[in-house]
Parts: structure tokens; sequence; C-alpha cells
């Protein structure tokens, strides 16, 4: 087995270098992340730990719970929503650097590794917001470096490991189904791997990770698999592989040179040749069904293998002069993205610099309390005679979900929407024979209502393009109750 370069660095620098990047980016976070109103996708999470399950439409049930534990404790805001997203992000960072210093990287190595991931665009705009998103970067980033150990060292409790951390991701996102499948490649197409399925490790590894998963199992099983049926609906979501292809290489943009370097470095090493498979597979994979962020978690390892290919050129001044142009690197990818994705605009110069076009994740942080409070004063100003039997029907799930938070219960009827898990919320005493129907024109819901009415249009403050601006408002005198056409209103994409 080829060997790796010694791992002899002292303690304290190596501690205080990975302590200050980790500080110096939750800091970030923190001073940023509350900016910003409740993204659409926070919105339902939280109404989502609301309902605990042990599965939902578009995820498993662990995202949820951790944001209804954190707001359990801490209270209902963004900003403390968004704090275990922007810790997590700190030890992403770090992550990134022990990737570098357990392939056996010097200290400076380590030092631009962890810049790298500061600058990095796929970790930095991801972990200031709460979503899926971070946890699923958690569980894929810690899965690859317990491979890597696992490839580097050849001790069986590294499967254990890597099972333990695998069950997790399936109780996270769906999308570790990727990694699970590299990493399974990866084994069957590596000698000494494949003689490991000889042993019991790797089946133990299997069924930790199929225990850890069986709630979530058992839940799709019994509700017919509706998680299926979302990720059918949602194949086409990412834009086809054109699309995926130019957003990846924009996430890398300045650093891709490294990550190709890195990605043909693995493959070209007989050591680490199954890890570049294990990363390889999930971006082929995600290349048709995906999109292009999904696979992000394998990038860091790339990236560390990147740096240790310079590290081995022999001339100095070629050596000393790329890693050079890596840190250069990182330092314009910090400076063009920051502002992009880094929420330090307020909410009324969002749409002035356009930024409410150039990333949906703002344009979408804004305005939900407005929204929450035109919906109640449009419900507020109908006849009583209407308003005694009218429900609120919502297309999507933000509108509901801002009602939750802003909305004032004794004001409100039953909010309800047919889209993804809030379709399973429908009351079943639900008598309302009106209904306020939100984001529906009267074209759309004719075949339910009496001479349906269009009675305004939402906005989004600031003029800010949110999903709900210009939003239709439509009343209607329902044909039948609610509950018997609400399987022909389902949306779960």
């Amino acid at each position: 087995m080829a060997a790796l370069p010694s791992q002899q660095h002292s303690r304290l620098p190596t501690g205080l270098l990975f302590g200050a990047a980790k500080v110096g980016i939750i800091a970030l976070h923190l001073a940023t992340n509350g900016t910003l109103g409740f993204h659409t996708d926070e919105l339902y999470y939280l109404a989502c730990g609301r309902h605990p399950a042990l599965g939902y439409v578009d995820f498993p049930p662990v995202v949820p719970l951790l944001g209804r534990l954190e707001t359990g404790l801490l209270g209902v805001s963004p900003w403390t929503l968004r704090l275990l997203p922007s810790l997590l992000g700190g030890f992403l960072v770090a992550l990134s650097g022990a990737y570098v210093r357990r392939l056996g990287g010097s200290l400076r190595l380590q030092g631009i590794a962890l810049l790298t991931a500061i600058a990095a665009p796929y970790l930095l705009g991801a972990n200031w917001v709460f979503q899926t998103v971070t946890f699923d970067q958690v569980t894929w980033m810690v899965s690859l470096y317990w491979f890597l150990c696992l490839v580097i060292d050849r001790r069986p409790r590294y499967w254990i490991y890597i099972g333990i951390t695998l069950g997790i991701g399936l109780e996270v996102k769906y999308t570790i189904v990727g990694l699970i499948a590299g990493i399974a490649i990866a084994v069957l197409l590596t000698p000494w791997l494949r003689v490991q399925l000889r042993t019991k490790y790797p089946w133990l590894a299997v069924a930790i990770a199929l225990l850890i998963w069986a709630p979530n199992l058992v839940w799709q099983v019994v509700e017919g698999f509706p998680s299926v049926a979302y990720i059918a609906n949602h194949r086409g979501s990412g834009g086809g592989a054109v699309v995926y292809l130019i957003q990846f290489v924009a996430y890398l943009f300045f650093i891709l040179p490294l990550w190709l370097a890195g990605m043909i470095s693995l493959f070209r090493s007989r050591l680490l040749r199954s890890v570049g498979i294990a990363c390889a597979v999930p971006l082929l994979v995600f290349l048709f069904v995906g999109k292009s962020y999904y696979a992000a978690g394998t990038v860091p390892i790339a990236l560390a293998q990147g740096l240790m290919a310079i590290s081995r050129i022999e001339r100095p001044k070629l050596r000393s002069g790329l890693q050079l142009a890596v840190v250069i690197a990182n330092v314009l990818e910090f400076v063009v993205f920051f502002q992009l994705l880094v929420p330090i605009t307020p909410p009324n110069r969002i749409h002035a610099a356009s930024l409410d076009v150039k990333n949906e994740v703002f344009a979408d942080s804004v305005g939900w309390d407005d929204v929450a409070n035109q919906v109640t004063a449009i419900y507020g100003n109908l006849p009583p005679s209407e308003r005694t039997n009218t429900a609120i029907i919502s297309a999507y799930y933000g509108v509901p979900g801002a009602l939750d938070v802003y909305g004032n219960p004794n004001a409100l009827p039953p909010v309800v929407s047919p889209q993804l898990s809030y379709f399973y919320w429908l009351p079943r005493d639900l008598t309302a024979t009106d209904a306020l129907m939100v984001d529906y024109q009267p074209s759309q819901v004719a075949w339910m209502c009496t001479s349906p009415k269009l009675i305004t249009h939402l906005t989004v403050p600031y003029d800010v393009l949110g999903l709900e601006q210009g939003a239709p408002v439509t009343f209607c005198h329902l044909k039948a109750p609610i509950p018997k056409i609400w399987a022909q209103l389902r949306n779960f994409s």
C-alpha cells in the first residue's frame, strides 16, 4: 500500500488554526443570518415540527425535529432557527481542513483548505439558512471522512462509523442514496474492499444503517411511499444536464482547476481511487436526476486531494506559486460571491440590487409577516355571513406556514394546503362551505366552485420578486365539502 506523508504536526498551532477558522465563519453567519425573515422552506420545517411524524412527503423526520427542539428552547425567530446551521457551517469548514490533515498534508496546506472551505459558495450560501442542505452536507462529508479513514488505515471499525453516519443521513435527506451508491460501487470495483465483503463488518454497517432508517421506511410503507411520488414529480426540477453542469461549474468557479486536479489525482492513486469513485458516482447520478448542489458534499475531499497533488510538485517555485494561486482564487471567490450568497443586504435593498432575481433564497425570505397580515385582512373584510363558513386554502405551503407563525389564531379560520405534507393535515371535521383560495386563479378552481371571484392579488414588500408577489386570491362557493375534493387538489411537486 502506498504510504501517505507523515501527519506529525504540533497540536497547538493546528488547534489554533482550526479554531480560528471555525469561530470566524460562525461569527460571520451569526452576524448576518438575522438580516432577512423566515424563508418559505423554514416556515414549512417549523410546520412539520409541529406535526411530529416518522416521515414527511419530501424529507425524513430529523430536520423538522431539530427545528422544533431548537425553537422550543430558544424561541421562534429566524436567528434562533439558523443558529444550528451556523454552528454546523463552522464544523464543515473544520472538516474540510481535517481531510488534508488525514491525507498527511502540512499545516500550511490545512490552512489553505480551511480558507477554501470558508470561501466555498456551496458552504457559504447554504449554512446561514435552516434547510436540509446543511444537515445533508454534514452526513455526506462525515461519511466520506470515515471512508477515507477506512481506505488509509483499513481498520474494520470504520465500517461501523460509515454505517451509523449513512443511517443518520437516510433520516436527514434521501439524496444520501447517491453517496451510498458511490461507496457501494467503489467497494465492488476495488479488490481489497471487495474481499472485505467476506467479513462481517460491511454487513454490520448495512444493518446499522437500515436499523436507523427503519422508522422512516415503515412510515413510507404505511403511507404508500409518498416520497417516491414526490421524487418522480421533482425529477426535472434541476433543469437538465446542461443547467446542472453550468451551475456546478459556477459553484466552483475560481477553484474549478483545483477540484479537477483533485479528482484526477484521486483516480490516479491506487490507494485513493475508491474515494474518487465514491465521489464521481453521485456527481454522475445527479447530473441526470437531481440538482447541482446535491453532490456538493463530495467537493471538499477532492479539493483536499488537489492541494496534496500540488504539494508533491518537485519544483519549489512552481509549487509555491500554485499554492499562492489557490489562495488568490479563494479570495476572489469570496469577494465575488459574498453579497450574492450571504444575507448582508437589508430587505428594502434586495430588489434594487437584483438579488431577488440572482438568489431565490433571498427573494423568498422577505415579507412573510406582511403576507400573513394581508391574508388575515382579506379574510376579515369578507361579509360576516360568508366569513363564518369560510376556510383558507393555499396552493403552496408558504402562506399557511406564515399564518402559523405570524397570524392570530382567534382571527383566522382553518388554513390548509394540499401541497406536500400539508396535504395530510386537513382537519377531519372541516365543514366550510366557502373558501378563500390563495394562489388560485378563478379558472383553476371553476371545477370545484360556483362563480369563483378574483378578490385581489398579494404583494411582497419592497417590490421583491418573492413567491407570493402578485399571487391571486379567489373567493369560492364550494360545490362539495373540502374533504371530498381534497384528493383532487393534492400537489406533491
